[in-house]
């Protein structure tokens, strides 16, 4: 075969346009492949900057300084129910008087207390709790009612029983008070066949579960302040006698 003798002129143009078609080939794949014009280029910049700077959206975001903060809720405060350390045990104690009360006798006393009780655990029930009765002198219940847990700030919901001792004395123009002997009723479960008594002196003292052990110690406590503020009412009410007891 004859070999063909390619001119210089020819080869240069050949050469030429085979550059020019790779430079094509180079500016179609940046522009695909991230290529941007200066506006564009600023753009991109800055969002840079707003991820690397822990702006909001970004990886780093909240950071400050590189370092993470972190949420810290404050320690928890256990609540702590009046405690008597001679009786050891949990009691409330107190007394209400008014000594300028003119019709406020201790069979007048006597009567207010008990039909504020009655008010507020109905009459059957009342009778039930009695432990010892005494016009004039003690009215001594063994009170049981239900454990109302609050929930939420708007929100209570029923948790076994509430059990407790009240004890009121009465002398003219006072009368005193006396809360204890507190303890969580629940229901049996299991094999159980019977109820379970828990005394609050061991929520009390209790290491573990203390943050859900210390709503009944709270449930508890408003329970007794509530009835405490109750009987302060009822001595200061004006005196009616009853006119069927004669």
């Amino acid at each position: 075969m004859r070999k063909v003798n390619e001119s210089p002129l020819r080869i240069r143009l050949l050469k030429g346009l085979f550059f020019l078609s790779m430079l094509g080939v180079q500016t179609w794949a940046h522009a695909q492949w991230g290529g941007f014009d200066s506006e564009e280029a600023g753009a991109v910049g800055n969002d840079t900057q707003v991820l690397n700077s822990g702006g909001a959206g970004g990886w780093g975001a909240g950071d400050d300084g590189g370092s993470k903060q972190k949420d810290t809720l404050p320690p928890y405060k256990r609540f702590i129910p009046p405690y008597d350390s001679l009786r050891e045990m949990i009691f409330y104690e107190g007394v209400i008087e008014d000594m300028e009360c003119e019709f406020c006798s201790e069979d007048s006393l006597y009567l207010r207390a008990a039909n504020y009780l009655q008010s507020i655990y109905g009459a059957k029930q009342y009778k039930k709790f009695i432990v010892e009765a005494k016009p004039g002198q003690v009215i001594w219940l063994k009170v049981e009612i239900p454990m109302l847990v609050e929930k939420g700030a708007y929100s209570k919901g029923p948790s076994g029983l509430l059990e407790f001792s009240l004890v009121i004395r009465f002398k003219d123009a006072r009368y005193k008070y006396q809360f204890g002997n507190f303890a969580h009723i629940t229901e049996p479960t299991g094999l159980a066949d019977s109820r379970l008594k828990t005394y609050h002196e061991y929520y009390m003292k209790t290491k573990r579960g203390f943050r859900a052990t210390d709503l009944f110690l709270i449930t508890a406590d408003k329970e007794i302040k509530n009835t405490i503020e109750g009987l302060k009412k009822a001595l200061k009410e004006s005196y009616k006698p009853d006119e069927d007891d004669w």
